[in-house]
């Protein structure tokens, strides 16, 4: 687990750095599914993860002027000495705007989805869950997960 720590502090701390010199980024999230094609890609020996990987490349002026996806007030996910248990009340204010765009079809910040009744979901919470953990994607990572701890224990 620290080695994925300093892997992904690293590719931060990159993107940091790329970003002062007016270099873009986009991080590959899903580089730990296909761990077969990966494998061989990058000739990983045995016991290499990828765990992050990052493109890095100059933004078109388009890219520079499109609107920032809305993200949530700072009040809600930076905490002072402990973390924070939000109550129903701050977790309702955290999610008002995502909801209103949820239920007018506008919210595109959960993976492009707009619409009230895409993936069956009845709110913004369902919508997420659905989209990220009964995905085609999330399936594949874990059956690559699976494959590649069955490398490493060499079945």
């Amino acid at each position: 687990m620290i080695a994925c720590c300093d892997a992904l502090i690293a590719a931060h701390t990159a993107v940091i750095a790329a970003e002062a010199l007016g270099i873009g980024s986009c991080y590959i999230g899903d580089i730990m599914e296909n761990y077969e094609v990966h494998r061989d890609l990058f000739e990983l020996p045995v016991y290499a993860m990828p765990v992050c990987l990052v493109c890095f490349g100059y933004p078109t002026k388009q890219q520079e002027e499109r609107p920032q996806t809305p993200r949530f007030d700072q009040k809600f996910i930076v905490f002072t000495n402990r973390y924070w248990r939000l109550g129903k009340s701050e977790l309702a204010e955290m999610f008002r705007d995502r909801e209103a765009r949820f239920a007018a079809g506008q919210d595109h910040s959960v993976h492009g989805a707009a619409g009230g009744s895409a993936a069956g979901a009845v709110n913004v919470a369902q919508l997420a869950y659905t989209r990220k953990f009964n995905a085609d994607f999330s399936k594949e990572m874990s059956r690559s997960v699976r494959a590649m701890l069955r490398v490493w224990k060499g079945e």
